[in-house]
C-alpha cells in the first residue's frame, strides 16, 4: 500500500553535546577505543614521574589510535565548518568566482616565473660555458703565436716563449705553461703539465680539464690549451678560479660561487658559509678596473662546462662537479640588452620597457577583474534570490502548506522554476485528494482479498483417509480468478476441482465467488463430474458476460472402489505420476471452457475418464499460473519442468511436493513479478501400510 503524502512527524529534540560525547566514548568501539588511549597516555606520564612506563607495544598503539582519531577530529571539525559557511549557494557562487577567476591566474604566474627562471638560468649557464670557451680558444690562440717564428737556439726560443706569454700573464696571474722541445721540457712555469698526452695527435687543444684530488676532496677544474709546431709544443694552463671569471662578472653580473674553499670533506656551516655572498648595491664597471664589484642577493643556478679527461681525452659532461653562480635576473637583462631610449625618459634598456609594460597590463588587468567580480557578485545575488524563495517554498511544502505561492520575478530559467513550483504544489494537493480515494478503494480490495481467501479451504482440507491433500493459491493481484476446491461427499469418497476465471480483478473474484456457491450446491446433487459441469455450464452460460469463461476440472475420488473420475472443461491437463514406473503422464480429456456455449456443442465435446488409485500415485491439478509462469527471458517454466519435478520427488508427501514445485518456480522467475495468478493441488494416494 502506498504511503500518503502527509507531513512528517516532529522530530524529538537532540541530545546535549556533553551527553551526545558521553554516550559516544562508552557505547561504541571507536569511542571505547579512544578512551583506553587517552588513559594509557595518562597513565605513561604518571607512571614516568615515579621512574615507570608502560610497555614500549602499548604506547606505540596508544599512540597511533590518538593520531588517527585526531585527524579524524579535525577532517569533521573542517567539515562541519564547511558546512556550515558553504550553506548558502551565494557563498558559494563567490568561491568559485574567486577559484575560477585567481587559480588560473596562479596558476599561469607560477608558469611564467619558473619558466623565466629556467630560460635566464640557462642563458646565465651558457655565458659561464661560453666564457670557458672563450678563455680555452683564446689561450689556443696565444700557444700557437707564442710558437711563431721562434729563434734557433733553445734559450733564445725559451726567452721569446716568455715574452710572448707576458700579456696572458697580465689578464691571468696563475697561468703556468710548459715548452717542449723534441718531446723535452725545455722551461716550465707553474702548474701547467711537464708532457704531452698520449691521444694528443692534432696540432692545437683547448678546454677544460678536471684535476683529481685528494680522497673527499673537490676536484679541481682547470682550462688548458695546447699547440704543436715542428718538433716544438707548448702547454698553458689557467685555474677556473674566481679571479678567472672576474670579466664575465663585470660584463654581466654572473657571480660564479667558489666551492674549492671549504671543499667536499668540511661541515655542513663551512660549505654554507663558502656560498655566502655579500649583498649591497651592484657598483657599475669601470674602465681599467680590475676589482670585483660587490654582489647583490640573487638567483642561484648551475653551469656544466664539458671537461676533457686528460688520461684519456674523452670530452663529457660531469655532473659531479658543477660550477655555481648567482645572478640578478634584471641586471642580467639590462646589461645584455642595448639601450633604446635616452637616460632621461627613465627606460634606458628593453627590460625597462617590458617591465612598464607588464606594469601597465597588471593595472588593467586588476581593473578588469574588479569589474567582473562587481558583475559576479550583481548576478550571484539575483540568482540567489530565486533559489532562496524556492528554499523557502520548498520548506513550506514540507510543511504541509500546499497553498504557498512563490512569486515570479524574471522570465529566465529561475522564473519557469518558481511557476513549475507553484503548478507542482497544486498538483500535489490534487494528488493528495486522489491518494485518498486511491487509499479507500486500496482498502476495499484488501477486504474483498480476505474474503475471497476466506471461500478457499486454506488450512482446513478435508480429506478421505488413504488420500493425502496439499494446495495452493497465490493470486498475482489483490483479489485474483483462480479457485481450488476439496468437497467431502461421503465417508471414502471427495470431489476435488479447479478452475480459472479469465482476466483478473474485481469481475474474475465475483465469478470465482458465483462458482463456488454453484460447485457447493451441485456436488450435493450430482455424483458425475461430466454431469456437474454441464450443470454449471448451463447456468454460467445464461448469465456471464460473454467476453468471459470459466477452465475447470472436477475430480472425484472414491477409496473404497479406488478410483477417481474425472472431466476438464477447457482446463490444464492433470499430471499423474505412477508410482510403479516413477514416470508421469498428462491427463487431457477433451472439453470446453464454462460460458462459451450455452448447453449443446459444451455436453457434446465433454468427455469423463477414469484411472484407478495405486498406492503411492501423486496427481498435480493446476492453473496456467502455473505452467506460464515467465522467467526474465521470456521463458515459460511448462508442463515438463513440472513432470520431472513429480519423478524426481516420487517419495515425497504431498505438503513437501507442493513446496518443491513452489522452490522450483520461484527460482525459475526470479526477481520478475508474477503474470498470472497460480495455483495448485497435490493429490497423493497412501501406501498400503500407511492407509489404515
Amino acid at each position: 500500500m502506498t504511503r500518503a503524502l502527509l507531513p512528517e512527524a516532529p522530530a524529538l529534540p537532540p541530545l546535549p553535546g556533553h551527553a551526545r560525547a558521553r554516550r559516544w566514548l562508552l557505547r561504541t568501539w571507536q569511542g571505547r577505543a579512544l578512551l583506553v588511549a587517552l588513559v594509557v597516555w595518562v597513565l605513561d606520564g604518571l607512571l614516568g614521574v615515579l621512574g615507570l612506563g608502560a610497555p614500549e607495544w602499548l604506547l606505540v598503539v596508544s599512540r597511533v589510535v590518538l593520531v588517527v582519531f585526531a585527524t579524524w577530529g579535525v577532517w569533521r571539525v573542517l567539515h562541519g565548518l564547511s558546512n556550515r559557511l558553504l550553506w548558502r549557494i551565494r557563498t558559494k557562487l563567490i568561491l568559485s568566482y574567486l577559484f575560477v577567476a585567481l587559480v588560473p591566474v596562479v596558476l599561469l604566474t607560477l608558469f611564467f616565473t619558473i619558466g623565466g627562471f629556467l630560460f635566464m638560468g640557462l642563458t646565465a649557464s651558457r655565458l659561464v660555458t661560453g666564457e670557458i670557451d672563450r678563455a680555452g680558444d683564446i689561450l689556443r690562440t696565444t700557444a700557437q703565436a707564442a710558437l711563431a717564428a721562434l729563434p734557433t737556439g733553445e734559450d733564445k726560443a725559451v726567452a721569446a716563449v716568455e715574452a710572448r706569454l707576458a700579456p696572458a700573464r697580465a689578464v691571468h696571474p696563475g697561468l703556468g705553461w710548459t715548452y717542449l722541445r723534441a718531446q723535452r721540457v725545455a722551461a716550465a712555469s707553474g702548474e701547467a703539465p711537464r708532457e704531452a698526452p698520449v691521444w694528443w695527435t692534432v696540432p692545437g687543444f683547448a678546454g677544460m680539464v678536471s684535476l683529481p684530488r685528494g680522497a673527499g676532496e673537490r676536484p679541481q677544474s682547470v682550462v688548458r690549451a695546447m699547440w704543436r709546431t715542428g718538433t716544438s709544443a707548448l702547454l698553458l694552463q689557467v685555474p677556473a678560479d674566481p679571479a678567472f671569471f672576474e670579466d664575465l662578472e663585470r660584463r654581466t653580473g654572473i657571480h660564479v660561487i667558489d666551492l674549492s674553499e671549504a671543499g667536499e670533506s668540511g661541515t655542513a656551516e663551512e660549505r654554507g658559509a663558502s656560498l655566502t655572498v655579500a649583498s649591497g648595491p651592484a657598483a657599475e664597471p669601470k674602465d681599467g678596473d680590475r676589482a670585483r664589484p660587490p654582489m647583490q642577493e640573487g638567483l642561484v643556478f648551475v653551469a656544466f662546462p664539458e671537461k676533457t679527461d686528460w688520461g684519456t681525452g674523452e670530452t663529457s659532461v660531469v655532473l659531479e662537479a658543477p660550477f655555481p653562480f648567482q645572478f640578478q635576473p634584471m641586471t642580467l637583462a639590462r646589461r645584455l640588452s642595448p639601450g633604446l631610449f635616452p637616460r632621461e625618459t627613465g627606460m634606458t634598456t628593453l627590460p625597462d620597457l617590458l617591465l612598464f609594460g607588464m606594469g601597465a597590463a597588471g593595472l588593467i588587468f586588476l581593473v578588469l577583474y574588479g569589474v567582473a567580480l562587481a558583475l559576479g557578485l550583481g548576478l550571484a545575488r539575483s540568482i540567489t534570490r530565486g533559489v532562496h524563495e524556492l528554499s523557502v517554498g520548498t520548506q513550506r511544502l514540507r510543511e504541509g502548506d500546499f497553498a504557498h505561492v512563490i512569486p515570479i520575478r524574471s522570465r529566465d530559467q529561475l522564473g519557469d522554476l518558481a511557476e513549475s513550483f507553484n503548478r507542482m504544489s497544486l498538483g500535489i494537493r490534487d494528488l493528495l485528494r486522489e491518494q485518498t480515494v486511491k487509499e479507500r478503494l486500496e482498502e476495499e480490495l484488501r477486504i474483498a482479498r480476505q474474503i475471497q481467501m476466506s471461500l478457499l479451504p486454506g488450512a482446513a482440507l478435508k480429506s478421505v483417509p488413504g488420500v493425502r491433500v496439499a494446495a495452493l493459491c497465490l493470486p498475482a493481484a489483490e483479489v485474483g480468478g483462480d479457485y481450488y476446491d476439496v468437497l467431502p461427499l461421503g465417508p471414502t469418497r471427495m470431489g476435488v476441482l479447479v478452475a480459472d476465471v479469465s482476466g483478473k480483478g474485481t469481475s474474475a473474484a465475483l465469478y470465482m465467488a458465483e462458482l463456488k456457491g454453484l460447485v457447493l450446491s451441485l456436488s450435493r446433487i450430482y455424483d458425475s463430474p461430466a454431469r456437474l459441469l454441464v450443470e454449471t455450464n448451463r447456468i454460467l452460460a445464461a448469465n456471464m458476460d460473454a467476453r468471459t469463461f470459466v477452465t475447470m476440472t472436477y475430480a472425484v475420488l472414491d477409496t473404497a472402489a479406488r478410483t477417481m473420475r474425472f472431466a476438464r472443461a477447457g482446463h490444464n491437463p492433470l499430471i499423474h505420476m505412477d508410482a510403479s514406473s516413477r514416470t508421469t503422464r498428462l491427463l487431457a480429456p477433451p472439453g470446453l471452457g464454462l460460458g462459451l456455449d450455452r448447453g449443446e456443442l459444451f455436453e457434446a465435446i465433454l468427455e469423463e475418464q477414469e484411472v484407478p488409485l495405486l498406492p503411492g500415485d501423486v496427481f498435480l491439478l493446476f492453473t496456467d499460473g502455473l505452467s506460464e509462469a515467465m522467467n526474465s527471458g521470456a521463458e515459460l517454466f511448462g508442463e515438463g519442468r513440472l513432470r520431472r519435478i513429480l519423478e524426481q520427488g516420487a517419495e515425497l508427501g504431498s505438503e513437501e511436493m507442493r513446496e518443491r514445485i513452489l522452490e522450483e518456480v520461484r527460482r525459475f522467475v526470479g526477481d520478475e513479478a508474477p503474470h498470472d495468478d497460480l495455483t495448485l493441488v497435490v493429490l497423493k494416494v497412501a501406501p498400503e501400510e500407511s492407509k489404515a
